[in-house]
């Protein structure tokens, strides 16, 4: 009976929307590193990376106003602008995909660097995978929730756990790029899929 409690208290307004402000300051706190890995170690790509996260983080702190809000034209104005930074963060991503196999020449057969942790770059991408895999943790349960904006979380930080978690696993390997842009790719893809499905949700209503 007090489990049963508890999953009904997890799920409401008040907790939803804690949960997604919670995670919204832990993306921003990982688009922070990001940034300054990037300027320390002279990667832009590291910085574009720092701009999705950041525009990922407006996305939860929108989806937080949503979870609470009471008012009609509120919470559609709300999930207007959670949709627009979805959009806008998988649009970072194909960029930052794109732009990083171009800077690579395309090098898909050449071995990742590996992990050099005494470079600013690799300990920042190390340290944005350890703040997404809390943020995963916050948001493991929302797949099975009946609510859009908790399948959204619950996908948007697979997608920003697992990928940057595998492609730093593929160059501790020294692997192909070719398996860091397979990698890569797919996580573009699902971050499309995701902002649609945040859309298509919202618009049923639910």
């Amino acid at each position: 009976m007090v489990h049963h409690t508890h999953e009904i208290n997890s799920s409401s307004p008040e907790a939803r929307s804690k949960r997604f402000a919670f995670s919204s300051l832990l993306r921003l706190g990982s688009a922070g590193i990001q940034l300054a890995g990037g300027i320390l170690g002279n990667q832009p790509a590291l910085i574009v990376e720092a701009t999705e996260e950041t525009v990922d983080s407006l996305t939860f702190g929108a989806a937080a106003i949503e979870a609470r809000s009471t008012k009609r034209g509120l919470t559609q104005r709300v999930r207007n602008f959670a949709i627009g930074f979805a959009v806008a963060g998988s649009a970072l991503s194909t960029f930052d995909a794109g732009s990083e196999m171009v800077s690579d020449k395309f090098s898909f057969f050449k071995t990742m660097e590996g992990l050099n942790l005494s470079r600013p770059d690799i300990r920042a991408a190390v340290g944005a995978v350890v703040i997404n895999a809390a943020v995963f943790a916050i948001n493991r349960k929302g797949l099975s929730s009946g609510k859009n904006s908790d399948k959204f979380a619950f996908r948007d930080s697979v997608r920003d756990f697992v990928i940057p978690g595998a492609v730093l696993g593929l160059s501790f390997m020294k692997a192909d790029h070719l398996f860091e842009y397979a990698f890569e790719t797919g996580g573009v893809a699902y971050g499309w899929y995701n902002a649609t499905q945040l859309w298509k949700g919202w618009r049923r209503g639910r």
